[in-house]
C-alpha cells in the first residue's frame, strides 16, 4: 500500500469515529477498528520512508515530508477536537472514546516518527540512526499559568492572528515542561487556555506586572 493510500484511509476512519451519534457499543467492533489503525500506522511509516529516500531533489523531499507531517497535525486537532471532557459521561459510547484515544496516539506517534526520522536543519540526506532530540524548558509555573499566559499574548492584540492558536498551543507544549509535568496533555493545555482559572490569572497577572518593573528599569 502507498503513503496516499494509507493516510486516506486512516483519514475515513479518523472522520467516522468523530462522529458521535454513533458510538461504537461493543468491544468487537472496537477490537477491529484498532486493529485497522495498527495495520494503517505501519503501512504509512513504510511507504513515507521508502518515498522519501528516493527523492534526490531536496525540495521534493521537503515539500513530500511537510505536506504528511501537515495531513497528521490535522487528524490530531480534529480527534482532540472529538474526544469529549472527562466530565461528560461516556455510558455506552466508552469504546468511541477509547478507539479515539487510540486513534490519536498512533497519529501523534506517526508525527514523531515523521519529526525524528526526517526533519532536519543541515545539509544532505538526515541520517535515521541520529533522530533529532530536543530539551523542553521547564518552568517553574503551573501549566494553567503557561496557558493563561499564552492565551493572553494571542488574545490581548493583533500580534498573532486567532487562527493560529492551535499552532501557538503546540508550539507551547514542544517547547515547555512545568513543576507538575515534564509532558503537557495537549487537552489539559487547552482547557486551561480557553478558560483560564482564577488563581492560574492571578499568578499570570503578577508575572506581567514583574515583567512591566524589569522593562521600566532598564
Amino acid at each position: 500500500m502507498d503513503a496516499v493510500n494509507s493516510i486516506d484511509l486512516l483519514s475515513e476512519l479518523v472522520c467516522n469515529i468523530s462522529i458521535k451519534d454513533a458510538p461504537l457499543i461493543t468491544q468487537d467492533e472496537f477490537e477491529e477498528q484498532k486493529t485497522k489503525i495498527k495495520d494503517y500506522e505501519k503501512d504509512i511509516q513504510v511507504a513515507i520512508f521508502n518515498k522519501a529516500v528516493l527523492l534526490s531533489s531536496p525540495q521534493h523531499y521537503n515539500d513530500f515530508i511537510s505536506s504528511y507531517s501537515r495531513v497528521l497535525s490535522h487528524l490530531e486537532n480534529c480527534l482532540i477536537e472529538a474526544l469529549p471532557d472527562v466530565s461528560e459521561n461516556t455510558g455506552e459510547g466508552s469504546f468511541t472514546v477509547y478507539l479515539l484515544n487510540y486513534t490519536l496516539s498512533a497519529v501523534q506517534r506517526l508525527k514523531l516518527f515523521i519529526d525524528n526520522r526526517f526533519f532536519h536543519t543541515s545539509g544532505g540526506t538526515p541520517d535515521p540512526d541520529k533522530p533529532l532530540t530536543w530539551e523542553k524548558l521547564k518552568l517553574n509555573i503551573a501549566v494553567s499559568v503557561i496557558a493563561t499566559l499564552m492565551s493572553a499574548f494571542v488574545r490581548s492584540g493583533d500580534h498573532v492572528s486567532i487562527k493560529q492558536e492551535t499552532a501557538v498551543m503546540r508550539f507551547a507544549i514542544q517547547l515547555f515542561s512545568s513543576k507538575q509535568a515534564d509532558e503537557i496533555a495537549f487537552k489539559s493545555f487547552q482547557n486551561h487556555y480557553r478558560m483560564p482559572e482564577r488563581a492560574a490569572i492571578a499568578k499570570a497577572i503578577e508575572i506581567l506586572k514583574g515583567m512591566i518593573n524589569w522593562l521600566r528599569d532598564l
